[in-house]
């Protein structure tokens, strides 16, 4: 025998349940902070957008590509539409911000909880 004994400790179902849910919470969470990021992108990609037109001197005006064409479009209609989208991506990154932190905060009640009940023989990191 080795001096060393392993600790066998007996995980009740309710416990299971908390740790599949933790599993669940942290992949949600995983995939909301990689949402979040390719929004905050789209957004500043928007705001770019608004900056170039708005430093546009070209006699064509805007022009606007679509498919394999490109048309003339009015500054004003285009800075209208991307502000729109702006708004509606901020609104959208708003939410999402929301969803992580609610999502955070049961992560760390749930890792808290099973910490306390498995000390070191549960690995609840990435």
């Amino acid at each position: 025998m080795t001096d060393v004994e392993q600790k066998d400790i007996e995980v009740a179902r309710e416990d299971q349940q908390r740790i599949n849910r933790f599993s669940r919470l942290n992949m949600k969470f995983d995939e909301l902070d990689e949402e979040i990021a390719a929004m905050k992108t789209e957004v500043q990609a928007f705001k770019d957008a608004v900056d170039e037109i708005e430093g546009c001197m070209e006699a064509d005006g805007i022009l606007l590509k679509i498919g394999e064409a490109y048309t003339s479009v009015d500054e004003d209609s285009v800075t209208e539409k991307l502000t729109k989208l702006i708004d509606e991506s901020e609104a959208s990154l708003s939410q999402k911000s929301d969803e992580i932190e609610q999502v955070k905060s049961e992560l760390d009640s749930l890792k808290k909880l099973l910490y306390g009940k498995f000390g070191s023989s549960i690995n609840l990191e990435k």
